[in-house]
């Protein structure tokens, strides 16, 4: 997993100015990507901290993130959110509001996938997780 240092590095090394907005919105994503952060949470996050900052900036700083690779978007009900730059499904549960990673249980279907040519961007699986502990559920081997 790369760390908002490292991110903060490579996009001075690239040239990009590193303003305080710039770097606290890096900071903010890094420490809640693995909760799948929306854009109004981390703005609204990013507001506490730095009052002033537009929701246009944070979506700006997303999209360049994304476009250098860093992180992923998705959007769920006209919510975008944030993710690991790694293909893996986020299981959407809809009677909960959780997004679970599963992250190797995917592997087996992207591979079938890519030998038909076809490349996932993002596998999104709405499910009912009432009950569950968090975690995806075991898949059987059949």
């Amino acid at each position: 997993m790369t760390s908002a240092g490292e991110v903060l590095a490579e996009l001075r090394r690239r040239g990009y100015r590193l303003t305080p907005q710039r770097a606290l919105i890096v900071e903010e994503i890094f420490a809640n990507v693995e909760r799948h952060i929306s854009l109004r949470e981390l703005h609204s996050r990013i507001n506490e901290k730095l009052p002033g900052v537009s929701i246009s900036t944070v979506h700006q700083t997303l999209k360049l993130l994304e476009e250098l690779g860093f992180i992923k978007l998705f959007e769920i009900d006209g919510r975008l959110h944030v993710d690991k730059p790694h293909i893996h499904a986020n299981i959407v549960c809809r009677d909960t509001g959780e997004i679970i990673d599963a992250d190797g249980e995917i592997t087996v279907l992207v591979e079938k996938l890519e030998s038909r040519g076809i490349r996932p961007v993002n596998i999104l699986i709405e499910a009912n997780c009432s009950g569950s502990r968090g975690e995806p559920p075991e898949t059987g081997k059949g």
